[in-house]
């Protein structure tokens, strides 16, 4: 995706959105700025995994009463994850990158909980999505033999789903009790901040690294974080890899801050990782 491509669609989306797209486009500058060649050969590296999540938090559909996540009783869920990576030498030309997680959360409730026009009783099925894709843009500013530094700019697109099913009453006509489904279905577009660091243990095929992604405005505040551990089996015509860490995201979203939105989410999802990776 383009810069310009990236700029529109997320000004597009938030209110008042000249801050954001003036964030967005200084952090690339000052990275192209300050990083005229990336220290990195040509490589294409990709992969992909399984993170065990739980998930924290409050929901609210409009002037709804709010929704405890903790009341909806989900289980923890394995969901996969697949990145892709290409770095080149072409001088102020920035890297690439792409990550893909499909969250899900699901359980049966607790205790009522009302959503759009329906007051849901307790033991009704809900779920929870937040399908995510991060297109990354960045510079490699620091690269040593033990330590490496990437910065740069990030556009996620979150696409939220919320399902629900059960016996309820209507907030129109309480006095009739029922079955009733809920779907509501709604995305957006976040441009953030990207920073990684990699340390590599000298002799030894093994790193640790970190990212972070973060963005505040207004009501809404966004942290997608991770810390991980890998290590390289080199083979003749390809590197080989495994990976695990721990990943922390803080997604509170406040609906009067996008254009379009009819819900407030306030969710943390946290928990460990691990998979497999490949660069060549």
């Amino acid at each position: 995706m383009s810069f310009m491509a990236c700029y529109y669609l997320e000004t597009t989306t938030m209110k008042s959105s000249k801050f954001i797209g003036t964030l967005f486009l200084i952090t690339l500058s000052w990275c192209f700025v300050t990083s005229p060649v990336s220290a990195a050969d040509l490589s294409i590296s990709a992969g992909g995994g399984v993170w065990r999540n739980e998930g924290t938090g409050q929901l609210r559909y409009k002037d709804n009463p709010t929704v405890d996540i903790d009341y909806l009783d989900y289980d923890k869920e394995n969901r996969g994850y697949i990145w892709a990576e290409l770095r080149h030498p072409v001088p102020f030309l920035p890297n690439f990158r792409v990550e893909y997680v499909d969250l899900k959360l699901s359980g049966h409730s607790s205790h009522p909980f009302a959503w759009d026009d329906v007051a849901f009783r307790a033991d009704a099925y809900s779920e929870t999505t937040l399908t995510q894709l991060d297109m990354i843009l960045f510079y490699n500013v620091l690269s040593l033999p033990w330590v490496d530094l990437d910065l740069g700019a990030d556009v996620k697109y979150i696409d939220f789903t919320f399902d629900a099913e059960g016996e309820g009453r209507s907030l129109d006509n309480p006095s009739v009790r029922e079955k009733f489904t809920e779907h509501e279905d709604e995305t957006a577009y976040i441009p953030f901040i990207y920073s990684r660091v990699r340390a590599n243990i000298p002799a030894t095929n093994f790193g640790i690294e970190g990212d972070v992604k973060y963005i505040t405005y207004k009501n809404t505040t966004v942290l997608d974080t991770s810390i991980k551990a890998n290590y390289f089996f080199d083979l003749k015509a390809v590197k080989l890899g495994i990976e695990a860490g721990y990943r922390f995201e803080s997604i509170d979203i406040d609906e009067d801050d996008f254009s379009g939105l009819t819900f407030d989410i306030d969710v943390d999802l946290k928990g460990p990782f691990a998979g497999v990776f490949f660069k060549f």
